[in-house]
């Protein structure tokens, strides 16, 4: 065989070759692309079905957060009408003296609240020795006052009435915090008075119409039953977290008196200030329930006063208790 056969034969197998190879690749790429195809086909398959799951537990989520809102939505209509109902029996209970009153009642952690004659002015008798003594413990704070003073005691601060200290020897200075226990547990005027003098009436008293953020009557010693709750508001809440404002609070706790608004409640739980002035008769205080509340009741001529206070915090005590 000549060389140039040799040649043909060697190209025509290259050339069978070759086509085999080529006809190989196309088989592979073709596979390939099924295979390809494939797998898209089957991650689309997937991506859809997870796209639906998405989607089915997005309707879930919507339908859950939609039924709580609704039950949420439920439960507040039925609250607002159980306190309406509150109010109108507290009213009916109240009958000729509702006018005689000044009630407000504050929920701390919903904020709800029931006011009657709530801006109607009243003498405040003691129970501006709440707000004394949050005066006096703002000062101490910023170093106006000491908590380690004593003061001494002078004739115009003597007062008849609630207190331990008349018929005792005030020859000796007192320490102010001694005169503010017992300006709060035992309601002693005489250690109020001598607080007073220290700080200044209506230095003190500007200073609580700070608290409240308006103006209010120093003509005499006013309040009414939304400042008060207001100014008990900022004695719970104690966003300045004063120290001595838990003192306050211990003291309120462990009051001599339990003839109104904790007459009928576990006193341990009501930290409160009663106040009595000629015919105003009154209390207020916070009741530490589970769902803790602010009540002050101002009266002023309503015959067994101490009785209808004690029975009116009964009724909306009964109330929170089921919150």
């Amino acid at each position: 065989m000549n060389k140039k056969n040799k040649l043909i034969i060697f190209f025509l197998i290259f050339m069978i070759i070759f086509a085999l190879v080529q006809k190989f690749n196309s088989q592979s790429i073709a596979s390939t692309r099924v295979q390809e195809k494939k797998l898209t086909s089957m991650k689309t398959s997937k991506q859809v079905s997870k796209n639906q799951d998405i989607n089915e537990n997005s309707v879930k989520i919507e339908n859950y957060t939609s039924s709580i809102e609704k039950a949420n939505k439920l439960k507040e209509q039925q609250d607002d009408e159980k306190r309406q109902q509150l109010e109108r029996e507290i009213k009916t209970y109240l009958g000729d003296n509702v006018d005689k009153i000044g009630l407000s009642y504050f929920d701390i952690n919903s904020g709800k609240q029931i006011t009657i004659n709530g801006d109607k002015t009243f003498l405040a008798g003691s129970t501006l020795k709440v707000q004394m003594n949050m005066v006096l413990f703002d000062m101490i704070k910023s170093g106006q006052v000491s908590d380690s003073e004593a003061l001494n005691y002078t004739d115009d601060c003597y007062e008849e009435g609630t207190g331990i200290l008349q018929g005792q020897d005030l020859t000796k200075p007192l320490p102010i915090m001694q005169l503010s226990d017992y300006s709060i547990l035992h309601s002693d005027n005489i250690a109020t008075n001598m607080i007073i003098k220290r700080i200044g009436f209506y230095a003190m008293r500007d200073k609580i119409d700070e608290k409240l953020g308006h103006a209010t009557d120093h003509s005499d010693n006013y309040i009414t039953a939304n400042d008060e709750t207001t100014l008990l508001k900022l004695l719970y809440q104690n966003s300045s977290n004063n120290p001595y404002y838990n003192r306050l609070i211990d003291n309120m706790k462990k009051t001599d008196f339990h003839d109104r608004i904790d007459l009928y409640l576990p006193q341990e739980i009501v930290a409160h200030k009663i106040g009595d002035y000629d015919s105003y008769v009154n209390d207020a205080g916070i009741i530490y329930t589970k769902s803790p509340y602010i009540l002050s009741i101002y009266t002023n001529g309503i015959t067994d006063a101490n009785e209808t206070i004690a029975h009116i915090s009964s009724m909306i005590y009964a109330y929170q208790s089921k919150l």
